[in-house]
């Protein structure tokens, strides 16, 4: 390491183990992301320091490293310090904190983040601010702290009362440590050896939202060295799908006499991880199947083509149905060491998408009441399997809630293979005009792509389609109260435009073809519905239909348009 680099390697070190500070084994894992942070040679501390921060953000959590400190102890923390103040905030806010004393600006320290995760200059400012009410000092004394800091300074641990024979041993065996840790930090194993890391398998009971970044590794393989090493190279080979970041191992065990390794990477917080399956087999090896997820909470995953799923730690109770049926028919399902047994259901037609309805129970470790996770996971493991949640306030209409899953997943409402975790709302529920019966507009949000609009679809209460699918204003993280959508229905005669919104929607309008017609709110929510054009002729579903949108005004004086087409 050259003159210039030791002097960036000591600003990079202390930054990385303030962010760390409370973890286990803080400077061990400093070391190791300020060496990697020196080794960018163009574009001088910045560079290096952006590479440390992608190091922060992106590396898994570490697994625990006890032995450590039985040499060790860490530097005392004075009470009213700035570390003591940032030990009080999380990560991602002690790094906001320290990428803005290091001589960013607000706007630069989120943008420096924000390749990372979503982050703006009022994060920054909040942390600081939050610094700065904890500790009382002024911005030039809370500087010359941090850069007189040096988190090298440990100190050894007084000596156990040993006999003087036993002196000798300790001492070989404290050099054997020091010199281990020396070339763990030189030389990380998970670079060098190819392996893929492991998460700490008590990682998701310290948190109320695990995801697949808490994930452990499960099954009777999980220690082979080497089958994990050829998993994680023949990934990295893949050419047409190879990781991102670093490999992380999920699964690894004996599967209907193969071999199987479940693997995921590491892409940073911007971007889903993508899981891949590395087989072993009699005639054959290789990486079978590599999908990117809809998002990184934890969801089943279909073990290549066996009909098992393997299933996070934090997921109980599993249960299983296909969304065919007028009525759930809840099939329990049992899981060993994070598979289950194989699905009896076989189909090889397109039905229902090839998808199957899972329902499991999440009781968080932390604390909290049980939730009820619901599931679509298909037949082809380079498929999405998406959760699926409903808008508040929840929706415990039982019947309801299994018409929604038919329609998502057998009447079009929803293309569930490329989809991310889907979010659906009853928007309106009432009768149709001309006889049409009861129906309900649901409305479909997914959450990939970002901020794509939702799709909504008229149905029956058996979840049969209505109508074909019709446009919303509304994403996957938009309020329900401000939801609008538009569909065109079909009578036997002609054709109705029908548009209803949420609670805090005032007025609906439309413009265009079919002329200026407007509905206020009643009971609640604010419905339109504009008779069409006749459906007459000898093919009335490819009949032109007016150009029109619907306009919806809300309480506070925004306007979102609606297209129905």
């Amino acid at each position: 390491m050259r003159t210039v680099d030791r002097e960036h390697y000591a600003g990079l070190l202390r930054l990385a183990y303030l962010v760390l500070d409370d973890g286990d084994a803080p400077l061990m894992r400093a070391r190791r992301a300020a060496v990697r942070a020196t080794r960018v040679r163009d574009g001088g501390y910045p560079a290096m320091r952006a590479r440390l921060v992608a190091t922060l953000l992106t590396e898994p959590p570490a697994g625990r490293h006890r032995w450590h400190r039985l040499f060790f102890e860490p530097v005392p923390t004075p009470k009213g310090s700035v570390r003591a103040a940032l030990r009080e905030l999380s990560p991602h806010e002690r790094l906001a904190y320290l990428l803005r004393r290091d001589g960013l600006t607000a706007p630069e320290a989120a943008a420096e983040m924000g390749v990372h995760l979503r982050a703006d200059f009022r994060d920054v400012d909040r942390a600081t601010d939050a610094v700065d009410d904890r500790t009382g000092l002024d911005e030039a004394a809370q500087q010359a702290e941090i850069e007189a800091f040096e988190p090298d300074l440990v100190r050894l641990r007084a000596p156990l009362a040993v006999p003087r024979a036993w002196r000798a041993a300790v001492a070989a065996v404290l050099w054997v440590v020091v010199l281990a840790v020396a070339g763990f930090v030189l030389i990380p194993p998970d670079e060098e050896s190819g392996g893929p890391t492991a998460v700490d398998p008590r990682a998701w009971q310290r948190t109320g939202m695990p995801t697949i970044n808490e994930w452990p590794a499960q099954g009777e393989l999980r220690d082979d060295a080497g089958l994990l090493r050829r998993a994680a190279d023949a990934w990295r080979a893949d050419r047409r799908d190879p990781p991102h970041g670093g490999v992380i191992v999920l699964y690894a065990g004996r599967v209907d006499g193969a071999s199987l390794v479940v693997l995921h990477d590491s892409p940073g917080l911007r971007e889903t991880p993508s899981v891949a399956q590395y087989f072993e087999r009699r005639l054959s090896r290789g990486v079978e199947s590599v999908r990117r997820l809809g998002s990184g909470s934890g969801q089943l995953i279909m073990l290549g083509l066996t009909w098992r799923y393997l299933v996070p730690p934090w997921l109980r109770d599993v249960r299983a149905a296909v969304p065919s049926g007028r009525s759930p028919d809840w099939v329990p399902v049992a899981v060993k060491d994070g598979v289950t047994d194989p699905l009896h259901w076989r189909w090889f037609a397109p039905r229902c998408q090839n998808y199957v309805v899972f329902r499991m129970t999440f009781r968080p470790a932390t604390g909290g009441w049980p939730r009820t996770v619901t599931q679509l996971a298909s037949n082809d493991p380079r498929s999405a399997a998406p959760r699926v949640w409903f808008r508040d306030p929840p929706e415990r209409d039982e019947r309801f809630g299994w018409a929604a899953l038919h329609a998502v997943a057998c009447q079009g409402a929803a293309t569930l293979s490329e989809s991310g975790d889907l979010r659906l709302a009853r928007l309106w529920s009432g009768e149709l005009p001309e006889g049409g019966g009861r129906a309900t507009l649901l409305t479909v949000d997914a959450s990939s792509p970002w901020g794509a609009p939702g799709r909504s679809i008229l149905i029956s209460d058996d979840g049969r389609a209505l109508s074909e699918r019709g446009g919303t204003n509304s994403d996957f993280t938009s309020s329900a109260g401000t939801v609008a959508a538009a569909v065109w229905w079909r009578s036997r005669r002609r054709w109705h435009l029908v548009a209803a919104a949420g609670p805090d929607v005032v007025r609906l309008k439309t413009v265009g073809e079919l002329g200026n017609h407007a509905m206020g709110r009643g009971r609640g929510t604010s419905l339109l519905v504009v008779r069409g054009p006749r459906a007459g002729g000898p093919h009335p579903e490819t009949a032109r239909l007016p150009v029109v949108q619907v306009v919806a005004y809300e309480t506070d004086g925004d306007r979102t348009v609606v297209d129905p087409s």
